[in-house]
Order: C-alpha cells, then structure tokens, then sequence
C-alpha cells in the first residue's frame, strides 16, 4: 500500500500542529486521572466521547462542513467503523491503565504506539526501515523494562494495559493516514467521536444485560459522571475532540513517522502539568526508564527520516 501525497502539504505548519496535540492530549491525561480515581473507565470513556461528538458537532455546523456527512462513501463509513471499533478498544484499554498507574507512567508507555507506527508504516505504508532504526527500538523496550522492573504489584495490571492502548493506537494511526486526505478533519473527528460514543454506550447496556454486579443502576455511573464533570469536559475537549483533530491536520502536512516524533514530547508536558495541578512527581525508576523510552523513540524516527531521505536521492530503491 503505498503513501497517499498531496501538492497542499506545509510540512512547517504539520510541525505545529504535531507539537500543539503533544500538549494538548497531555492536558487529557491530566484532567483524567484524578476522576479515573473513583469513575469506572468504561463511565468516564463514554461520557468524555459524548461531550467529544457534541464539541466536534457544533464545530462541524459552525464551519457550515455539516453536508460532508453526506458525502461519504460505502468505502469511508466502513473504514470509519473499523476506526472506530479500534478507538473503542484504544481508549478504554488507555482508561483502565491510567485509573493504575500515575500519569506520567502512563504517558510514557502510550509513546510506545511510535514502535508500532513504524513496523505497520513498514508493512502497509511501505516504508523503510534500517538495522540503526533497530537500536532505537531496542532502546525505548530498555526503557519499558527499567519502567517495568522493580515496580508494585498494583502497577502490573496498568502497566499492560497501556501497552495494549499504544498497539491499538500505534495501529490505528497508520489506518488514519491511509485516508487523510479523504475525509475532512472535523468530519472525521465528528464521526469518529459519535461513532465510538455509540460503542460505549452499546457496552454499557451490555453490562447491564450481564448484570455485572456495579454499585449503580443504569449504563454509567451518573451521580460520578455528576461530580467530575468539569474534569471530564476538559478531557473530553482536550483529547478526541481538539487534539485528535490536530493530528489529523499534521498527518495532512508531514508523514507519520514525523508526526510520531514530535509526539514523543507529550511525557514531558503530562509531567510538568502533573507537578503543577496534582502535585505528582515522577519516582526515579520512571525518570531513567522514561529517558530511555523517549531517547530510544527519537533514536528510531530519526534514523526511519534519514532512510527517507536516501531512498529518495535513489527513485530506484523504492518500493
């Protein structure tokens, strides 16, 4: 499958937009983790994306782009779909592994979605990829094992359930660029945010079907949602409403594997935010294994941009 282009790209303003959702999912971790503290994930995932879809719509109407909906093809509403069963899966898995382990921790291992960014990148997108761009890998899993190593029994069960988030969203990253260019952004975050609202709210009433023994009736928690509300409508307008949308807009300007770097600064914002506004530092083993995640990241996308770079001075080596 080969990497759709465009003549419209500003690799200069994709940086931007690639800096500005580093930041500003950080503030959604942040706003997130003290609610996660007694709102059940799957409660807090689907109110966050029903204030997401009403954000996301309003904004669609203001920007008079409401009729794109009803241009969408067979082909793009599947493709929403299966993105959507996947930010489904992404989100919730991301949810039960913040509500764990302390939020930096937790912004740490959700960098390892780059390691999976480039290996799908090379399987689908056709990338290159070089024994340099190895060692980086192999230094953010270092990182991922000090991170791992040593720590309380309580961080295990999160720990792995942040790992499966950053697959997931690793995953579904390299979909999203496959049709960047289709799709308008506020449409696809208007879609992607009703669709996965719809999904949880189908869990919840699974839940209830199953009688899963929670201490309140109904598909959610309504008198938690209650209490954490404001936080909730920052994490809700902060992650898949305003910072998807901006990586949406920076895959429309610079590749994927660009886009994955400049990401790997979200820890360092979700750990000055965590100081500042839950008074959280990050322990030792987080401060050397986080350095090793982020260096090991840089190290990959870097060396994955200088293999770019050679295989187009030769047009002959492409795939």
């Amino acid at each position: 499958m080969s990497r759709p282009t465009s003549h419209n790209e500003n690799p200069s303003l994709g940086y931007l937009f690639a800096v500005a959702t580093a930041a500003i999912s950080a503030v959604s971790f942040v706003a997130a983790k003290p609610v996660l503290a007694y709102l059940d994930p799957l409660s807090f995932a689907m109110s966050q994306f029903g204030i997401a879809a009403v954000f996301s719509f309003v904004w669609l109407l203001a920007k008079g782009e409401h009729s794109n909906v009803k241009r969408l093809t067979a082909r793009q509403w599947t493709f929403l779909t299966v993105v959507a069963l996947l930010f489904l899966a992404s989100v919730y898995t991301l949810c039960i592994g913040l509500s764990r382990i302390p939020a930096t921790a937790a912004s740490l291992l959700n960098r390892l979605e780059v390691l999976v960014t480039v290996f799908f990148g090379v399987a689908l997108l056709g990338d290159r990829f070089s024994r340099r761009e190895t060692w980086g890998g192999v230094v953010a899993i270092l990182g991922v094992i000090i991170l791992r190593y040593d720590a309380p029994s309580s961080f295990s069960s999160g720990f792995w359930m942040m790992v499966l988030s950053a697959t997931l969203f690793g995953f579904t990253e390299v979909l999203v660029k496959t049709q960047v260019h289709n799709i308008p952004p506020r449409t696809f975050a208007f879609m992607r945010n009703i669709m996965v609202f719809g999904l949880f709210v189908v869990a919840g009433l699974w839940r209830v079907a199953m009688q899963d023994g929670q201490e309140w009736s109904g598909i959610a928690d309504w008198s938690g949602i209650q209490r954490g509300w404001a936080e909730i409508t920052v994490a809700a307008f902060a992650g898949p409403m305003l910072a998807r949308t901006t990586q949406f807009y920076s895959l429309r300007h610079i590749d994927v594997s660009h886009a994955s770097l400049i990401l790997q600064t979200q820890p360092v914002f979700v750990a000055i935010m965590s100081a500042l506004i839950l008074h959280a530092l990050p322990s030792r083993r987080e401060w050397v294994g986080g350095i090793f995640i982020i260096l090991g990241c840089f190290l990959l996308v870097h060396w994955q941009r200088a293999v770019r770079r050679q295989t187009a001075g030769h047009p002959s080596g492409e795939s």
